[in-house]
């Protein structure tokens, strides 16, 4: 299969820079406080499956107490168990317990798309974590003054924690708790002196909405249900013991 199978060409476009650029200085800092935050927030998250999305093709879950966890490539070239589509995901309705979304909103042309397929395959009373960047932020200042450079992670989807709320509240997420973290300024020279980052002190207690990135936790409703637990099948695959389950034949263009 092509690249373009799993993701469109703007969005690998986007992928392919914001993943480069997360291997500098400056995002490399940005990626260790968006990690300290999860080791905070996954311990407490319980379940038998999470699934990670994310622009970076490695592990952010190590943290997590949940039995199963893998995350699933959306590059052909991803070092990971298994690849897929963004907007049509390999796995049944209400299959997984903890769905992580690491900036994979940010590089999507419509973001909604990957938003409904998170919720789709979200249990009943499952959690979704969506880590992105903040535009009430010097960051996102900055971006607005560089509308015109297409260099990441200004050329990402900067997108409005409000809007976003909203858009999971239509989904029938309730909104758990937002986190910011990462304060200093958006210079690549900048970024290279060691500065004190302020997410893992004093922020943690007053939660600045001013952080760089926000990680907001929902978790998702569904009234006068109990949740039942979805049966997975064991298939022989190249997975070893990942357990998978039937591909969805519905077409997000539909939607």
């Amino acid at each position: 299969m092509n690249t373009s199978d799993f993701i469109a060409g703007s969005d690998l476009h986007r992928l392919s820079m914001l993943r480069d650029w997360f291997s500098s200085a400056l995002g490399s800092q940005l990626l260790e406080t968006e990690g300290s935050i999860l080791d905070q927030l996954l311990p407490g998250l319980f379940g038998y499956q999470l699934l990670q999305l994310s622009v970076v093709d490695h592990k952010l879950y190590e943290s997590s107490t949940v039995g199963h966890r893998f995350h699933m490539g959306v590059n052909g070239d991803d070092n990971s168990p298994f690849i897929g589509n963004l907007t049509r995901l390999p796995f049944e309705d209400g299959s997984i317990d903890v769905v992580l979304l690491h900036h994979v909103l940010d590089i999507c042309e419509v973001p909604q798309h990957v938003l409904r397929e998170a919720s789709r395959v979200s249990i009943a009373a499952g959690y979704l974590l969506i880590i992105g960047f903040n535009p009430f932020s010097i960051w996102g200042l900055w971006n607005a003054v560089k509308m015109w450079d297409r260099r990441s992670p200004w050329n990402a989807n900067f997108i409005r924690p409000g809007r976003l709320m909203d858009w999971l509240n239509l989904l029938d997420f309730k909104i758990d708790r937002a986190i910011f973290g990462f304060y200093k300024p958006p210079s690549a020279t900048i970024g290279r002196v060691h500065m004190p980052d302020f997410s893992r002190g004093l922020s943690r207690n007053i939660n600045w909405p001013l952080g760089a990135a926000y990680v907001i936790v929902a978790r998702k409703q569904v009234g006068g249900m109990t949740p039942i637990r979805p049966v997975w099948r064991r298939q022989e695959t190249h997975l070893g013991q990942i357990s998978v389950v039937k591909p969805m034949g519905r077409d997000m263009g539909e939607r």
